[in-house]
């Protein structure tokens, strides 16, 4: 078995493994990033096809990696490294030419310690394997290196490449060359510019070992000759990718180019196409027993079950939300994400629950079952990551709900949620679009951009016998609300208001607590209680917006942004204050009103505050018309949320008479 491809990105000096020298030491820090624990001096790979035993071709994935360690913290992520070998069908990923050292440099001299055959361990990993092996003699300022050669016996199967992680790199290359006759849908993600990207082209002869033929040998070399596609990435100084708040899932955005197999042709043969349209899988999906065969048969053991449920209601829209309630109050689900049922819908009725696709699509099939337009509607959780809109890539799904249509107007549907309402979704839902289910497969838009979301608080203080004494009110929005009544079941209400009182900067007294609506999905929760506390000195520093609606530091503390801002929804924070000049003081200071704009139309911050006939009077509203931001709005935004941190922590000053 031979093949003339090869790995043919022309090696420099330094590219050979154990190629160091002392100069490699000179730096304490890099430039790319001054304070990183770890830089990657390189980290390239490449892959190719080429003819194996079995008639076909396997891929060979080839792997080059050096890192300078700075200091002890990133010898935790670093210092064991564990190559992934998959089973497949008829055989399994094998590793060959496998080195690793870590080089120190003593007396001026580079000194080498290299991993012998039994520090390269194989674990088991359910039906796969792990190479596992850790760097000895390690020490900050230590360049660990290792290359190996993993072949794939699976010519459909590419592996895909991440340019960027947890930390910085000076260069990241990735190669593949594919024969003409394989094709593979490529898809970039990522928000970096390539340094440099190139296409070739090459003729190559490959041959393959057909051992089912029958020749006096028993098996037969096929030469075949084939145009190959060469396809080059390089990235120079690549910024390492660090969580930070407002991000769904840091794995959408880190520098990556993957695969997707897609068809095969020869010259004379009819092209196989192995990529479906939306619309044939949507068709496959529909006539599969784990998610849609039942869906649309005349399940009249469901007539029971839904007769009471909907309690003879005739309204469309009112049926459907009685339908939606029973489903919801009366199923519990064990919550897994999936899109894949677990049982026959007829079981999920008899056990009353099951995973979320078990008691959504049973949603489906009762709101069908009563003459509804109902489908389900494909998506992935913010913590799955995000789907690609053009290609049906099923793996990138993990969630499925109930879409419903009345007259022109969708909606969306999880019974899986016992704390939702009608037409109401957890933000973890909203992850760009969804796929809809059906003959013609169409998107909906579950961008965090579409969902608005109001609190309202408000407090009044007057004087009392024992100091001040105030009453506070909060409203929330559907969200919020819904998190409330998660947050509750893990909390009692005392606890609850124990750390409200302990945001308090003055000792706080509560009476008269309440949490409403917390058993009523889609109401809103309210919480509201009395408070009074005592201001004795001289002069007194008070902070008119309470410690528990307050930014108190700015949420975006990076200089800089690589990736998109995304909340998890728009939104619109207004408190109001109306309190008494406190018996016995003046004003002595009050900040000054002031309106901030964001980018004119995305939003704005006001802070109204005056004092009139004994009152201070204050409407604090920070309102956002997006959730989600490019990096290129980065600055704009975190500029924004300091003038907020700013107005919000700035302070009345009372004085004694």
């Amino acid at each position: 078995m031979i093949t003339t491809n090869s790995f043919s990105q022309k090696k420099s000096d330094k590219h050979y493994f154990g190629n160091v020298s002392a100069e490699d030491f000179a730096n304490s820090s890099y430039a790319i990033d001054t304070s990183a624990d770890a830089v990657y001096l390189f980290h390239n790979a490449s892959s190719h096809h080429v003819g194996n035993s079995s008639g076909w071709f396997s891929v060979v994935f080839e792997v080059h990696t050096r890192i300078r360690l700075l200091r002890k913290k990133s010898f935790t992520d670093l210092a064991t490294v564990e190559i992934p070998l998959h089973k497949w069908k008829n055989d399994k990923d094998r590793i060959t030419d496998i080195q690793a050292a870590t080089y120190n440099i003593e007396n001026g001299k580079v000194v080498a310690t290299t991993l012998d055959k039994s520090s390269f361990l194989t674990i088991k990993d359910g039906d796969d394997q792990i190479m596992k092996f850790t760097y000895p003699n390690i020490r900050e300022g230590s360049i660990i290196e290792y290359t190996y050669k993993k072949t794939i016996p699976v010519a459909e199967y590419l592996p895909s490449w991440t340019f960027q992680g947890q930390y910085p790199k000076l260069e990241s290359i990735f190669e593949t060359e594919v024969p003409d006759f394989l094709e593979f849908v490529t898809m970039n993600q990522g928000y970096l510019k390539v340094t440099d990207e190139k296409v070739s082209y090459s003729e190559d002869n490959f041959f393959i070992v057909d051992q089912s033929a029958s020749t006096h040998a028993g098996t037969e070399t096929i030469s075949l000759r084939s145009t190959t596609v060469k396809h080059t990435w390089i990235y120079k100084n690549v910024p390492g990718l660090k969580t930070e708040e407002y991000i769904s899932q840091l794995g959408n955005y880190v520098q990556r180019v993957s695969f997707q197999f897609s068809a095969v042709h020869f010259a004379d043969i009819a092209p196989k196409y192995y990529l479906h349209s939306w619309t044939e899988a949507a068709d496959e999906l529909m006539k599969d027993k784990d998610f849609g065969a039942d869906l649309s048969k005349n399940n009249g053991w469901l007539k029971d079950e839904i007769a009471a449920s909907i309690d003879g209601e005739k309204d469309p829209l009112l049926k459907a939300e009685n339908l939606y309630n029973a489903v919801r109050d009366n199923y519990k689900s064990n919550n897994e994400y999936t899109f894949i049922l677990s049982q026959p819908l007829k079981k999920t009725v008899q056990a009353k629950s099951g995973n979320v696709a078990d008691i959504n699509l049973l949603l489906v099939a009762m709101l069908r079952n009563e003459g509804f337009t109902a489908n389900p509607l494909l998506l992935s959780t913010r913590d799955n990551g995000r789907t690609f809109d053009q290609y049906p890539i099923m793996d990138k799904f993990n969630y499925v709900i109930a879409e419903l249509e009345i007259g022109e107007t969708i909606y969306l549907l999880d019974a899986s949620d016992p704390d939702l309402g009608f037409n109401k979704l957890n933000p973890e839902c909203y992850n760009g679009n969804g796929r809809v289910i059906t003959a013609k497969p169409f998107l909906v838009n579950l961008s965090p951009d579409i969902l608005k979301e109001a609190t309202v608080s408000s407090v009044f203080l007057i004087n009392g016998e024992n100091g001040m004494s105030g009453t506070s009110s909060t409203l929330m929005g559907d969200i919020e609300s819904a998190n409330m009544r998660i947050d509750m079941k893990k909390e009692n209400e005392e606890s609850y208001f124990k750390n409200i009182q302990k945001s308090f900067s003055y000792d706080v007294k509560m009476d008269n607590k309440h949490i409403d609506s917390l058993k009523l999905p889609g109401m809103p929760v309210s919480v509201q209680y009395d408070f009074n506390f005592r201001m004795d000195d001289d002069i007194i520093y008070f902070n008119p917006i309470l410690s528990e609606n307050v930014y108190k530091t700015n949420p975006f503390k990076s200089a800089k942004r690589f990736y998109p801002v995304e909340m998890p929804y728009c939104m619109d924070e207004t408190y109001i204050l109306d309190m008494e000049i406190p018996e016995g003081y003046v004003v002595d200071e009050l900040p000054k009103p002031e309106k901030a704009m964001m980018n004119e139309k995305d939003g704005f911050y006001e802070y109204l505050i005056q004092q009139a006939d004994g009152h201070i009077q204050l409407r604090s509203r920070l309102k956002l018309n997006k959730a989600v931001y490019d990096p290129a709005y980065y600055e704009t935004l975190r500029n924004f949320f300091a003038f907020v941190v700013q107005k919000q922590n700035e302070q009345i000053v009372f004085k004694k008479k």
